[in-house]
């Protein structure tokens, strides 16, 4: 990781962050490449409320450089407490600041706290099939690709693949890049 971004922090999204994400998840160039609603004000705040360490790697996390400015947020959730897997979803970046490094620091960020501090066993995602970008940003941080769901979801009227991806605990202690 270079080092000015060593200091980049994922922080417990509270109320006060859920219109700069709202404001994010619906920016033009961000939107696209998240599921529909993944701004609404109603649902944010529900992943607020939602979240807690007692309750496991859950919640919505906001981004912040290391200079403290907020650019991005993601999401944790839980998908099978007793299999120890988590799900990573919404990570967004302002534009302005893709393609420096923070949505890789933000993303093994989040592994840490899923597979590290939580014991957790597996973290995983999926991504539009058309979303390049992200499928290089996930393999670069170490995610392996492990399959597509064909022409999953109607977005941008036409139908789309989800591709998969997920890493195991040890997978990111052998390789924390």
């Amino acid at each position: 990781m270079p080092p000015a971004l060593s200091n980049i922090s994922l922080i417990r999204a509270t109320d006060d962050d859920i219109s700069f994400l709202s404001a994010l998840a619906d920016h033009p160039e961000v939107e696209p490449f998240l599921a529909v609603g993944s701004g609404d004000e109603d649902v944010l705040r529900g992943l607020v409320s939602d979240g807690g360490t007692d309750r496991g790697p859950r919640g919505l996390f906001v981004i912040r450089s290391p200079e403290g400015e907020l650019v991005g947020g993601l999401a944790l959730s839980v998908v099978n407490h007793r299999s120890r897997i988590c799900e990573l979803s919404r990570l967004m970046i302002r534009p302005e600041k893709r393609r420096t490094g923070i949505a890789s620091a933000a993303a093994r960020l989040a592994c840490r706290t899923v597979l590290v501090d939580h014991s957790f066993h597996r973290i995983q995602l999926e991504v539009y099939g058309d979303n390049l970008g992200a499928q290089a940003l996930f393999a670069h941080v170490g995610f392996v690709r492990e399959g597509t769901r064909r022409r999953a979801y109607w977005r941008r009227e036409r139908w789309l693949d989800g591709v998969q991806f997920g890493m195991l605990a040890e997978e990111f202690v052998l390789n924390p890049r």
